[in-house]
């Protein structure tokens, strides 16, 4: 599925690209063509970050866990996500409370788990990109 989504986003990327070749190549007179000298196709893929436990709860107050996914240097963060996996039947007591980008090329998240006996999961995803520049022969 992963793989799928990232060869329909460079799809539309390039088509991207493409379109706006044809807008300058239209938009001159007759004969006359005019590409960009250089474009930028941006190459997509998962980064999955390493799957934390989420100990049980103690003492009244609920287990809690970070987790984090970091793109590979020389890479852009571009979305991402987390999940909480339930160490049992009762997925309400594991709970995601915040999942968002942090500082560098990171996406970031926090979970708890209010079950005693079961610890759960958590798991960051981040999409990440490559930008790579390629020039446009006219």
């Amino acid at each position: 599925m992963r793989k799928k989504l990232a060869v329909a986003a460079i799809a539309v990327m390039m088509v991207g690209t493409a379109g706006v070749a044809n807008a300058a190549a239209q938009s001159g007179t007759p004969g006359e063509r005019a590409l960009p000298a250089d474009a930028s196709i941006a190459v997509p893929h998962v980064v999955q970050g390493s799957p934390v436990s989420i100990p049980v709860a103690s003492g009244g107050y609920p287990g809690r866990a970070a987790a984090v996914a970091e793109c590979p240097k020389g890479e852009v963060l571009t979305g991402g996500g987390v999940n909480v996996t339930a160490g049992n039947s009762h997925a309400e007591r594991y709970v995601l409370h915040s999942t968002v980008p942090i500082s560098g090329e990171r996406w970031w998240g926090f979970g708890t788990n209010t079950d005693t006996t079961n610890p759960g999961t958590i798991q960051a995803y981040a999409l990440c990109a490559k930008v790579i520049r390629v020039h446009v022969l006219s």
